[in-house]
């Protein structure tokens, strides 16, 4: 049902009223609203209900009908959405508006259904990549990131972060760097590493004033806000809150004012001022419901919702909690889910129903965990340490207390508190720059203007001097004469101090020569280890020769496979049977592979010669890398038997780069596969030692001999055997796996015993370094 006039819905008790216009009014606005007011204004209404039904049954219909209306929501047809999803519908449009329309509809759709925004996004990002656009790309990934934030995923979310951030970087986009380290710290915020959440947000502060950026500047000066909410340092909360919100009421920004409404809400809320809190929240609610912005709209609802238990309003705190509930799991909002769930337990809690009390705090506390928010965490521990003791299970409730104490001081400790305020000392220094160049200029003027003054009188003073010193002199003319005598003894004296000065410097002189001399030593030793360096370098010019031509003698044999292979094909293809032809595209096959495997193997090579590799290091889970090649190559081991068998650690992570990592573990399980006769086993294992870690890989195939050893590892070699079902290699894998483990700061080494199989072991850092 939609009505054509403009319907206000007035409340004696608020300073707004809510206002819908022609075309935009709908039956479920209706409802949603109505029950928005009477939640409000709960008491009055249910007194007017009375008359009617009783307070039980008139309370649950309500209550249901918020519901019903919630789900209804989704169903109102929304103009600027249908239109774009007509533009991608089209056939032959251009890509860039293929790429808008795409890129809007995941914007719009992320809060109502983000599964379908995320579908939206991956399609904009695809046509970003075929239209080689790098900002276009950039900005895929920006809303991809933010996609998963709102649905809990922080860990996706900052890989999509980062590597927008490393494209802007590489681009020079100072916004976009702005944006992407935004964020970023909101990821960080998120986590609880506020330290690191405030260094991204002052570096997008910094780029967003010098790039006179509003909404960004808004919306960075919002999320500090937050930070500093959480640190429960209120006032300076309050100062970034009341900036952000005074900037986006000159641009208009209603999305954004409603989030610096909220956020003043909980502030106030924080400093005990309830009243305040409770007056921002609806004026954030009144924004949001316009807005349509389900999760936001859960959001304020769950804060109000809190608000009220702080009150000791418990039905009207029930009801707002299982609204806010339902929204956040209709939009799939994890980080909400938690929130609410965390509330509904405190709620219980206060009502001694310890079973269902605990039963939210475990659910929050899930949550909590499995997206990475460890305040929220924290606090479950806490209020579970409490329901368990009032329980009377003292064991668990101490293990829930000593949990949550650690927790408690891993987040709040005294050091990031330090941090966060080194961070603000650094942006106010910066901002007081510019007013400290004004009046360093001032004050050179001044400076200039005194030093003129103090010369002039400087010239006076000295010429009133010399006018003494003349009458003076003229004075004591006479007495010069009686002093000569004494005056040219003393001369005598100089001039043997003099004297002595001169042998003095004289011997000097003769330390600097010797000085110069052994100068001119180092010098010469210089220049013949400049040879030997030439030499050296001579030599392995000559071995990178040697290098290619065996290179090139490898790449012949297949090559001639090859060429054999087709004039055969090309002379008897019509007289060979089904097997043989079948026999043959077999072998031609295996000789492609081998050449494709090795130009792949020379590539990597090459590259990492020239530099053209960048390393580019992250933590990253190990383990999935090992799962990936070992799936990989899962088919090859099942047609030789040979057992795979993973022993390494599932939580360790390393600090490197993920395709150099990713080329060393094929390479190495590629080489295992392939010396190991059929039934054998191939073990890989991993261990931590002084901040490495170990990985090996380990067969029990045909081994090496003692004067094969030696050739592992050499460019002007490249030794490599026949494997135990004649597969033939380069011997420049394991060049390359030497290349990049040295590259990411670790090693690599092997034992090999002939006809007991091979062990071959690599490092890589546990830590940033």
């Amino acid at each position: 049902m939609i009505m054509n006039k403009t319907f206000c819905l007035p409340e004696k008790n608020m300073k707004t009223t809510f206002c819908l216009y022609d075309n935009i009014f709908t039956t479920e606005h209706f409802i949603y609203y109505f029950c928005f007011i009477y939640l409000k204004n709960s008491d009055k209404l249910q007194d007017r209900f009375s008359m009617i039904l009783s307070q039980f049954f008139g309370r649950l219909i309500i209550i249901i009908a918020c519901f019903f209306a919630v789900k209804e929501i989704n169903a109102r047809p929304v103009s600027d959405i249908d239109s774009l999803k007509r533009i991608i519908q089209q056939q032959n449009i251009p890509d860039t508006l293929s790429f808008q329309a795409y890129y809007n509809l995941a914007w719009r759709l992320k809060s109502t259904l983000p599964l379908q925004a995320m579908d939206y996004a991956l399609e904009a990002l695809e046509i970003a990549e075929r239209l080689n656009a790098p900002e276009k790309v950039a900005d895929a990934l920006s809303y991809i990131g933010v996609i998963y934030w709102q649905m809990g995923n922080f860990g996706k979310a900052l890989d999509y972060h980062l590597e927008s951030l490393h494209i802007f970087t590489d681009i020079g986009n100072e916004v976009g760097i702005a944006k992407a380290s935004t964020n970023i710290g909101i990821i960080f915020f998120n986590q609880s590493h506020y330290d690191k959440a405030l260094d991204y947000y002052f570096r997008a502060l910094a780029l967003y004033e010098k790039n006179q950026e509003s909404d960004g500047l808004a919306a960075v000066l919002n999320n500090i806000g937050l930070v500093y909410e959480y640190q429960k340092d209120y006032q300076l909360a309050e100062s970034y809150h009341l900036r952000s919100l005074e900037i986006k009421e000159t641009t208009d920004n209603i999305k954004g004012i409603s989030h610096s409404y909220n956020n003043l809400g909980l502030v106030y809320q924080g400093m005990g001022d309830l009243e305040s809190a409770e007056e921002y929240f609806y004026k954030a609610l009144e924004i949001r419901i316009e807005l349509n912005d389900k999760r936001e709209i859960a959001a304020t609802y769950s804060n109000l919702g809190y608000l009220n238990y702080l009150r000791n309003n418990y039905e009207v705190s029930r009801d707002y909690l299982m609204i806010a509930l339902n929204l956040n799991k209709e939009v799939d909002d994890k980080s909400g889910i938690a929130k609410t769930y965390n509330y509904l337990g405190k709620l219980f809690l206060q009502a001694k129903n310890h079973d269902t009390a605990r039963y939210y705090f475990l659910e929050s506390m899930d949550l909590a965990k499995e997206i990475g928010l460890n305040r929220m965490v924290t606090d479950n521990y806490n209020k579970l340490a409490i329901v368990m003791a009032e329980m009377g299970d003292f064991e668990n409730a101490f293990q829930y207390q000593r949990e949550y104490i650690v927790m408690r001081d891993s987040i709040y400790s005294e050091e990031n508190r330090r941090k966060i305020y080194e961070l603000q000392l650094l942006y106010d220094r910066e901002q007081k720059e510019s007013e400290l160049q004004l009046l360093r200029k001032n004050e050179q003027i001044n400076l200039l203007s005194t030093q003129r003054n103090r010369l002039l009188r400087n010239f006076l003073i000295v010429g009133v001097i010399l006018i003494l010193i003349t009458l003076f002199l003229l004075y004591n003319r006479f007495l010069i004469v009686r002093n000569t005598n004494v005056i040219l003894e003393k001369q005598k004296n100089e001039i043997s101090e003099s004297n002595a000065q001169l042998v003095e410097l004289n011997h000097s002189l003769m330390e600097q020569k010797k000085m110069f001399e052994d100068l001119n030593h180092k010098l010469n030793i210089s220049n013949k280890k400049l040879k030997e360096s030439e030499k050296n370098l001579l030599e392995i010019n000559a071995t990178k020769d040697k290098f290619f031509s065996i290179i090139s003698h490898d790449l012949r044999n297949p090559f001639a496979s090859i060429v054999s292979f087709s004039r055969i094909l090309k002379r008897d293809i019509f007289n060979m049977t089904k097997d043989e032809l079948k026999e043959l595209a077999f072998e031609l096959d295996k000789s492609v592979l081998k050449i494709d495997n090795l130009l792949e193997n020379l590539l990597q090579w090459s590259r990492t010669q020239t530099g053209k590799i960048k390393y580019r290091p992250e933590y990253i889970a190990l383990h999935e890398i090992i799962k990936d090649n070992i799936n990989l190559v899962l088919n090859n081991a099942k047609e030789k038997r040979i057992k795979l068998i993973d022993k390494v650690d599932d939580d360790l992570a390393v600090w490197a780069d993920r395709n150099m990592t990713d080329t060393v573990v094929r390479n190495l399980l590629s080489n295992a596969l392939k010396y190991t006769e059929p039934g054998g086993e191939i073990v890989l294992s991993s261990y931590v030692k002084k901040h490495k870690a170990y990985i090996s890989v380990k067969d029990d195939g045909v081994g090496m001999s003692e004067e094969n050893k030696k050739k592992i590892f050499r460019t002007d070699t490249l030794h490599s055997t026949y494997g135990t079902m004649e597969e033939k290699g380069s011997g420049l894998g394991l060049l390359l796996c030497k290349e990049f483990v040295e590259k990411q700061g670790g090693e690599i080494f092997f034992e090999s015993q002939l006809d007991k199989g091979s062990e071959f072991t690599f490092s890589l850092p546990c830590e940033e370094v």
